[in-house]
């Protein structure tokens, strides 16, 4: 992920400078290929796979044993203290479906990181980044649509750190801010919500 990342922000810029670039030489370019011919490497808008593309350009973890991984270690290595937030863009809401701009985080993380800012500070910045994005994005939609109540969810808000500056934000912003309690924000969420339908469908083909 940090080589099709890396590519998408830098665009035709040396990435070989990086450390990354340099553990991974033997498949660098043979996976920068795979990604720009886009034949078996489809795109994903998956914030995780920002996370592991993160971890990795800052020496956390290349490679992971098990999902969410370079995610958890990316989150120990934040400095909790550190306030300051890597700027990102989103595309304008009412324009198809309200993207993110990764690229702009993972540009920040690079200027930081070949300016010799200490990683915990950039891992920091990262997920403030994100957080701010989010909030950001809320405030669009909200502008859009006249909501103005927002649940978080998905795997990556297992993320504490990212969760509750996402969670700050947002009420400073005068969100109400929906987060879960009872079922967990991941894949298990998602099984418990497809078992529910299912039983629904099956109530509602009894009463026929």
């Amino acid at each position: 992920m940090a080589a099709a990342w890396l590519d998408a922000a830098l665009g035709g810029q040396d990435h070989g400078r990086l450390a990354v670039a340099g553990r991974n030489r033997d498949r660098w370019e043979q996976v920068l290929a795979l990604a720009r011919s886009a034949t078996a490497s489809p795109s994903t808008s998956s914030a995780g796979r920002l996370f592991d593309a993160v971890a990795a350009i800052l020496g956390v973890r290349d490679a992971v044993n098990y999902e969410g991984q370079a995610a958890v270690e990316l989150e120990q290595l934040a400095d909790p203290a550190e306030r300051s937030a890597y700027p990102a863009g989103a595309d304008p809401a009412g324009a198809g479906p309200l993207r993110l701009a990764g690229t702009d985080l993972i540009r920040a993380v690079v200027e930081d990181l070949e300016a010799g800012v200490a990683a915990p500070l950039i891992a920091a910045r990262f997920h403030n980044g994100l957080a701010g994005a989010t909030g950001a994005a809320c405030d669009a939609l909200r502008d859009a649509t006249g909501l103005g109540t927002v649940a978080l969810s998905g795997g990556v808000f297992q993320n504490m750190l990212l969760l509750e500056r996402t969670v700050a934000g947002l009420e400073g912003r005068g969100f109400r801010v929906l987060v879960h309690s009872r079922v967990p924000p991941n894949d298990a969420g998602i099984s418990l919500g497809q078992a529910a339908v299912a039983g629904a469908r099956d109530r509602s083909r009894g009463k026929r």
